[in-house]
């Protein structure tokens, strides 16, 4: 009986270890989840942060271009007649003061965005003087390209002429040698026949055969 006690007591020790196992293995398989999560969370976080970074800075650059806008608006010519008005004719209705400054504002907003649209129609001026030039300088290439084309046509009508001259040249070069070499021929056959007495024995004419005369 002992001995199956034993057998059981090892059989429950081995199920124990494999759910040991198991328990083990899934504890680390949540740690690893739980680490990728944090991993996951603190990126998203970065993110979200950067982004409100980014935010923060752009209504901070913001608020500076309108503050910067507001004091030229103080700093302006206009605003300076209106304080000298009051200090002259005393303050207005606060109502009135309150729609005089608001007018003010608004022209002040106008006046700097016809001058931005003054330098925008300054720099299409400017790029469109560069056009014209550049299309002044297309014309000329064009012109100067027609006229090398001009050229380029006449040097082949000379260079065909000069050809053909050539080759009448060479054509005469070459019945000239011909009728030199038949005069010669004629030559030295009549000086053969007056040297054997006219035999009636027939000239030699065989190829390589040196001259009886130098000419």
């Amino acid at each position: 009986a002992s001995q199956v006690e034993k057998g059981k007591d090892l059989e429950l020790e081995e199920q124990f270890d494999a759910l040991r196992r198991k328990h083990t293995e899934a504890l680390q398989e949540l740690q690893r989840a739980h680490e990728q999560e944090k991993l996951l969370l603190a990126e998203s976080h970065h993110r979200s942060q950067a982004a409100l970074q980014e935010t923060i800075q752009a209504l901070n650059s913001q608020l500076k271009s309108f503050q910067e806008r507001m004091k030229r608006v103080e700093e302006s010519l206009l605003s300076t007649d209106y304080k000298k008005h009051i200090q002259e004719h005393g303050s207005p209705n606060p109502f009135w003061e309150q729609e005089l400054e608001s007018l003010h504002f608004v022209i002040e907003m106008k006046n700097e965005h016809i001058h931005g649209l003054d330098k925008k129609l300054l720099n299409l001026e400017t790029v469109a003087e560069r056009n014209l030039l550049l299309e002044e300088k297309v014309k000329t290439l064009q012109q100067e390209n027609e006229d090398l084309q001009v050229r380029t046509q006449n040097h082949l009508v000379m260079a065909r002429q000069l050809s053909e001259e050539l080759l009448a040249a060479r054509g005469a070069l070459e019945k000239e040698a011909q009728l030199r070499d038949q005069a010669h021929r004629e030559k030295e056959e009549l000086l053969y026949r007056v040297l054997n007495g006219g035999d009636g024995s027939p000239f030699p004419i065989a190829a390589g055969e040196v001259p009886l005369i130098a000419t």
